[in-house]
């Protein structure tokens, strides 16, 4: 089980790592994604920084989760990934839904999900 867990953390890692990447070197590419217009050096500033940050940041945070074995890692990723997930919620009631909204929720839970359940993993193996 515990095999299992870190394959389903890896995967979780990925598509941060993968994002962020793109958002810090090539933001261009990430504009239409978002349907966002670049403005300026604030736009690309944002993109780069702020939210190619917070990605490679929250994948970062599994992985010191996935190598120190610490459950805090994984619950701070928990929190993370559950407060952007939170939000995303809140931007659809004030907001609506688009199915382009699907990968990122899915996503998003997804990391949610094997967030709990390998910090508890992490508790259950020290017993």
């Amino acid at each position: 089980m515990k095999q299992i867990i870190n394959i389903l953390v890896v995967l979780g890692i990925v598509p941060l790592f993968v994002l962020g990447a793109v958002n810090v070197f090539a933001p261009l590419s990430t504009f239409d994604l978002y349907g966002i217009k670049p403005l300026g050096i604030m736009t690309y500033s944002t993109f780069r920084g702020a939210i190619g940050g917070m990605l490679i940041g929250g994948g970062l945070i599994m992985l010191m989760g996935l190598i120190t074995k610490n459950k805090t890692w994984y619950q701070s990723s928990l929190l993370l990934i559950s407060v952007i997930l939170t939000c995303r919620i809140i931007s659809v009631l004030f907001d609506g839904w688009t199915n382009d909204l699907l990968p990122a929720v899915i996503t998003e839970l997804y990391i949610v999900v094997v967030m709990f359940f390998a910090s508890k993993q992490i508790d259950a193996s020290k017993k």
